[in-house]
């Protein structure tokens, strides 16, 4: 079996010294570390000849490794990119378009910074049983303990408090609500200029146009980082096409387009409209190699950096 190991990194950044030093991230330090001990023990492999290997079933070197950036953060050009340019490390980087044309922040991301803003989870899980019980009748939903009692199962990097605070606000409730819940939220723990805070948490698109010329390659997280199988397929459709378009407002020039799926969330349909639509690989957040074949080659394994010594 062919295979390759396919790296996921979200936050990258001097940790201790930031704004937000409980925010789950990899510190710099540790980010060159991991970099040299890859050096060390594989190839760093491109998504060219993965591409190819699996259309044409190309032998390939099992020991090639690749390193991917998701939601274009402001941390993958202002720390990632420098050592990667300087080690001549090809990267490959996937941000959400909507945040970056609007200004806004995504709930996905609200939800990390109102984690990291309060160390009493407790509080936030608090503020959100009074909300839902504010609007059980007016929305029909469970009770907040029976919302607990179903999400809040603790996982390998997570307790169940800020499980059960991710899941509720990032797909158990509805829509509208869960958006009012977490922008009420976000406002009492980190913010009120969204805005602002938008700035700094995302790259810009010079940016991103310079990291390409660099030999930096990006791809597409959808537009909004909706979870892609649980939504009408008109709505699927523009999350795609709005996020193509943007990646080629990066660079005009690729034509070898790579869907990262927010929250690794994806089913044949989707696989479907992102091939339709010209897309050559799709990535995962399922652990594991990924492996190098035609059936596989929009399902491809991703380890996480926490797999890896640093």
């Amino acid at each position: 079996m062919k295979k390759c190991k396919i790296v996921m990194y979200h936050y990258v950044r001097p940790l201790k010294n930031s704004a937000y030093p409980e925010i789950k991230g990899l510190e710099e330090k540790g980010f060159k570390n991991q970099l040299k001990y890859f050096e060390k023990k594989f190839e760093f492999g491109n998504f060219t000849e993965i591409i190819h290997s699996a259309h044409h079933d190309t032998k390939i070197n099992n020991n090639k490794i690749l390193l991917t950036f998701d939601d274009g953060l402001k941390d993958h050009f202002t720390t990632v990119y420098p050592i990667l340019k300087k080690m001549s490390i090809k990267g490959y980087f996937f941000p959400t378009s909507k945040p970056i044309e609007e200004k806004i922040v995504l709930d996905v991301h609200k939800i990390h910074f109102i984690l990291a803003s309060t160390p009493n989870k407790h509080k936030i899980v608090e503020e959100i049983f009074t909300l839902i019980n504010k609007n059980r009748k007016i929305e029909k939903l469970k009770t907040p303990q029976k919302y607990f009692e179903e999400l809040a199962i603790q996982n390998r990097f997570d307790t169940k408090e800020v499980i059960f605070i991710k899941r509720i606000l990032q797909r158990e409730l509805p829509l509208k609500l869960r958006n009012e819940i977490t922008d009420f939220l976000f406002k009492k723990f980190v913010t009120e200029n969204e805005p602002e805070f938008s700035e700094k948490l995302y790259m810009s698109l010079q940016e991103m146009k310079e990291m390409s010329e660099s030999g930096m390659v990006f791809g597409s997280h959808s537009h909004s980082h909706e979870w892609l199988s649980h939504i009408e397929n008109k709505k699927l459709i523009n999350e795609i096409e709005s996020s193509k378009i943007f990646c080629h407002k990066i660079n005009s020039k690729n034509d070898e387009m790579i869907m990262c799926y927010p929250y690794g969330d994806y089913n044949s349909q989707v696989i479907k409209e992102i091939s339709n639509r010209g897309f050559k690989a799709g990535l995962t957040t399922k652990v594991g190699d990924a492996e190098i074949s035609k059936e596989c080659i929009f399902k491809l394994n991703r380890y996480d950096t926490n797999d890896f010594p640093q």
